[in-house]
């Protein structure tokens, strides 16, 4: 009877010491992994912050060099074409250019170019256009191929490693430049500060689109506010070309260091919350392992009196 009732104890007592022993097991696993967490995402902040030093002084120069297709791509304010002007007849058909990350751990600001482009590709959709999308980088690929994978022409990945060259961005400008839309809509991530950033978006218009119609000849695409300059050949058909060409690795430069500015500082922030939300949490798993461990060692002082009370008894 005795024996029995000890082998119900002990089946009544054991599970208590398991869990006791297993949960503060799992929060000293648990510290020490969410440990190990905080020491990466410190480490990636202060990677992020070194190459945002870099990325600052590219966009730096970056932006001067785009200002000078701005000008040429944009009519000066309060221009107005003479009456003798004729726009050329284009397709209603706009090519998109989403300019991503290739690399993940920064954020939303993937997500933001993703949906100002899918907004974007839908107004002009519901106003009766044609729309072509060229993703430069990986993770805008995945978040618009559900939904307008129908629409890609072009995909060109790995193109932000460090540094970005004017070359490789000329190899796939070559490649936009070849579409027949009659404007070119870019969409990127603009840098403010180290702290901010917001989606901005810049069209070009396609002054080599239709160059050549049903008769072979081929129409006069220069826009009206560059009419008072000289081309050269006369026909100003391969200078439109070399222009659109020009313009667009032009615009996709500046947009690509700028969008790698606005990356590399929201991976910065991203991985400053990530190394704070890490020490909160060690904390909690610290205080809730002290509580175990002071309950699993209060619990055995406990028996042991109470054993030696019973001796004595």
């Amino acid at each position: 009877m005795a024996a029995s009732m000890l082998r119900a104890t002990t089946r009544a007592i054991a599970p208590k010491y398991s869990r006791t022993f297993a949960s503060e097991k799992q929060l000293r696993m648990k510290i020490a992994s969410t440990t190990n967490i905080a020491k990466i995402t410190s480490s990636m902040k202060m990677v992020a912050a070194a190459k945002m030093r870099g990325d600052e002084a590219r966009l730096a120069a970056g932006r001067a060099f785009g200002a000078i297709f701005t000008r040429v791509s944009t009519p000066p304010e309060g221009f107005e074409p003479s009456e003798d002007h004729v726009e050329a007849e284009v397709p209603n058909k706009t090519l998109l250019v989403v300019n991503s990350s290739d690399r993940g751990l920064c954020g939303g600001i993937n997500s933001g170019v993703a949906k100002a482009a899918r907004i974007k590709s839908n107004d002009l959709i519901g106003d009766g256009g044609d729309i072509e999308i060229a993703l430069v980088g990986d993770k805008a690929r995945g978040q618009l191929a559900r939904t307008h994978g129908e629409f890609f022409t072009h995909t060109f990945d790995e193109h932000n490693k460090q540094p970005v060259t004017f070359a490789s961005i000329l190899a796939m400008a070559q490649d936009i430049s070849q579409t027949d839309a009659s404007a070119v809509h870019i969409v990127h991530n603009h840098y403010i500060s180290a702290i901010a950033y917001e989606v901005a978006q810049k069209s070009l218009v396609n002054t080599n689109a239709y160059r050549l119609d049903n008769d072979g000849t081929t129409p006069d695409l220069v826009p009206a506010h560059l009419e008072e300059y000289e081309f050269e050949p006369e026909d100003k058909a391969e200078a439109l070309q070399s222009l659109f060409e020009f313009s667009v690795a032009g615009n996709l430069h500046n947009a690509i260091v700028d969008g790698n500015a606005a990356e590399q500082s929201s991976r910065m922030a991203a991985m400053d919350n990530a190394s704070n939300n890490a020490n909160d949490m060690i904390e909690r798993f610290t205080l809730q392992y002290n509580r175990a461990r002071q309950a699993r060692i209060t619990t055995e002082l406990t028996e042991i009196v109470s054993g030696a009370e019973a001796l004595n008894n």
